[in-house]
């Protein structure tokens, strides 16, 4: 039988028409060999110190998105919880995902496995998520965790106490927040203290963050904090003939010295969520998820937050973060489906945002970001996540303790703030190299 030219391609059409519903019913598709197979059957181990409540809805979801995958989350003990991690891996054990602090990657880098570039590239995280991600997560370019929130260290003021002595807004930058204090500062006919304007210039004996604030007092200053080999600390030493890390600590220790004009704190009194909570210190420095905890010390409390101050006239703002994502253990043996799930959780608009409205978070995303700009308790966080910078810290905990020794000493006496500053970067060059 003979065929016009027409009639071949007519015919031809139909075949390949016929053959691609096939595949699409079969799994065998035109010009390929492989079969499509049933996605396999498994359980995602993950571990957190968040309730489990804050991840149900998103589970549920993903679950239903993927009926392949069972999603099981246990929460742990925060006080044990990086202990029982690092056991569990060392064990050959563990689950397949962790949730993971900002700052643990240069102490755990070795135990979690990065996103392929088939899922996540880093050119779509700079997209997506604000320049601290990369920082912290993905500082050599490959993405090993990511973040569920950023929260940032912000300023609690007492509306009240501002009212009372006419203080309409709150300071913008650290020339206006000292101008403050002598307004706000209350002592008895000794010289005591008997109302502080801030809760600053003490150590983490009295001043919950005052290691994280120090440190961002520093940032701000200008300071490098370590070295670009990750060798040394350097944070007590000279860049472009300034000592900016000292600066920083000497401005920080001036709040406890009785012979300062701003003179305001010191440790004798009172823990400072306590001192704020009762009405005793009108501004303290803290992070978004510590608004719940003083709202159950006071209900009555009339507080608001506002963003950081900055240094005068500084061109850019520098703020400092504290937050957890979730990462893939070395350990998972699904490891792409593990990552799976991460993504659906982290960088999906719609899971996200069900996450930070039941955790009451500052979002992560820069969608969220945007949404949550003018948000009336979380606005000043959220948009401080744009400008959030870190340093890598190879022990968060350790290097805590070492900088509220460094705050101790000098407002002690016991040292000027160029040996404990120079005393206090030996010793965290110290724990570098140990754990090296």
């Amino acid at each position: 039988m003979n065929f016009s030219r027409s009639q071949l391609v007519i015919l031809g059409s139909v075949l390949f028409i016929v053959l691609l519903l096939v595949g699409i019913f079969t799994g065998v598709l035109p010009g390929t060999r492989q079969l499509r197979e049933k996605p396999p059957e498994l359980t995602l181990a993950v571990w957190g110190i968040d309730e489990q409540e804050l991840f149900l809805e998103n589970i549920n979801a993903y679950e239903t998105l993927r009926p392949n995958v069972r999603v099981d989350y246990e929460e742990l003990d925060p006080a044990t919880y990086e202990e029982r991690i690092i056991n569990a891996l060392a064990a050959g054990a563990g689950p397949d995902i962790i949730m993971f602090h900002n700052s643990w990657l240069p102490k755990h880098y070795n135990k979690i496995v990065p996103v392929g570039d088939t899922q996540l590239n880093l050119k779509t995280l700079k997209e997506i998520f604000p320049a601290v991600v990369e920082q912290d997560f993905a500082p050599d370019g490959k993405i090993r965790a990511l973040p569920l929130y950023i929260d940032t260290l912000a300023l609690f003021y007492n509306q009240d106490t501002f009212d009372k002595n006419g203080i309409a807004v709150p300071p913008k930058d650290w020339l206006d927040f000292q101008n403050l204090l002598p307004k706000l500062r209350e002592r008895d006919g000794s010289g005591r203290i008997t109302k502080a304007g801030a809760a600053i210039g003490g150590s983490e004996k009295t001043i919950a963050k005052s290691a994280d604030l120090l440190m961002l007092l520093m940032l701000q200053a200008g300071a490098k904090m370590t070295d670009d080999g990750f060798s040394q600390a350097t944070f007590a030493s000279n860049v472009g003939g300034q000592l900016p890390g000292i600066d920083a600590l000497n401005f920080y220790a001036k709040f406890s010295d009785p012979r300062d004009n701003y003179y305001t704190w010191n440790d004798g009194l009172e823990y400072s969520l306590d001192s704020f909570s009762r009405g005793n210190a009108t501004m303290i420095f803290h992070y978004a998820r510590e608004r719940k905890n003083i709202k159950s010390k006071n209900p009555f409390l009339n507080f608001k937050t506002a963003e950081m101050p900055q240094p005068t006239g500084a061109e850019k703002a520098v703020n400092y973060p504290d937050y957890w994502g979730l990462a893939v253990t070395n350990n998972s043996k699904n490891p792409d489906w593990a990552w799976d799930l991460i993504l659906y959780l982290t960088a999906n608009d719609a899971a996200a945002e069900t996450y930070l409205k039941t955790a009451d978070r500052p979002p992560a995303l820069r969608s969220l970001i945007q949404k949550y700009a003018n948000h009336p308790e979380l606005g000043a966080f959220t948009k401080q996540a744009l400008s959030a910078r870190s340093w890598p810290q190879i022990d968060k905990d350790a290097i805590r303790l070492i900088f509220s020794d460094m705050i101790q000493a000098v407002i002690s006496g016991q040292l000027d703030s160029q040996a404990a500053a120079a005393q206090a970067e030996r010793q965290v060059t110290e724990l570098m190299k140990s754990r090296r």
